[in-house]
């Protein structure tokens, strides 16, 4: 699938959550992220230590703990924590095809060495975050969003006798589409500290937790789909051909 040759793509990020219900589930954890890195180093052989090691797994449920690189400070990268795994990358590395089937090999690669991954409770997410450069001087960020997205918000929610200037918008937009949740926020965010502009995260929700492997990969590619075919829906045209 060819992608927009002037993406406004920041990251895109895949993450797996599953319970931690007992101490076993952290012992488990002791040897899972040892074990990941056995099947993966050839590809991914920096290791980064994201947590000091004087904190008990106990207290970092669900937050990564380490990260494994292809380069050093470079993408993709994949992290790992008690209860979480995840595979980020950025626009510069983002062809889907690619990230898909990265995807499906951490998958599978969890899946070898963690016997119980299968029956888990799971959740799982893919995210989209895009970054549209936005000139104050020239349009404020309701009237931007309201003449480019196709969408229709008014400001006009106080009182007409209040001295107000808005400064920055932060709104977002909940959906359940059958066995999903997405969510579309869209808010002033600033990118490398100096581009000003608006940041589109588009996130896709399983509400499904018994998703078992072949049902994983069929979700990451449908909420592929469901997140390309929503931002060309939200952006007009004339926004949309910039991109292009």
């Amino acid at each position: 699938m060819s992608k927009l040759p002037n993406a406004p793509l920041v990251e895109v990020v895949f993450e797996l959550r599953w319970d931690i219900n007992s101490k076993n589930d952290l012992i488990d954890f002791q040897y899972l992220h040892g074990d990941l890195y056995s099947m993966i180093k050839e590809s991914f052989p920096i290791r980064e230590n994201l947590i000091p090691p004087d904190i008990p797994f106990e207290a970092l449920r669900s937050i990564p703990v380490f990260r494994f690189r292809k380069n050093h400070n470079s993408y993709p990268l994949i992290q790992i924590g008690p209860g979480v795994i995840s595979f980020n990358t950025i626009d510069e590395f983002y062809i889907w095809e690619n990230f898909r089937d990265e995807v499906n090999s951490l998958i599978d690669n969890i899946n070898k060495i963690y016997p119980k991954f299968e029956n888990l409770s799971k959740k799982t997410s893919l995210i989209y975050v895009d970054f549209i450069k936005l000139d104050n001087s020239i349009n404020n960020s309701i009237d931007f969003i309201n003449n480019n997205f196709n969408i229709n918000i008014s400001s006009n929610i106080l009182p007409n006798y209040v001295e107000k200037k808005l400064d920055e918008v932060n709104y977002t937009f909940n959906y359940k589409i059958e066995n999903n949740s997405l969510s579309l926020n869209i808010a002033n965010g600033k990118l490398n500290d100096d581009n000003q502009g608006l940041i589109l995260q588009t996130k896709v929700n399983s509400l499904v937790s018994n998703l078992n492997i072949s049902d994983l990969k069929k979700w990451l590619n449908e909420s592929h789909d469901l997140s390309s075919d929503t931002f060309k829906s939200i952006i007009k045209k004339e926004l949309y051909d910039t991109f292009k």
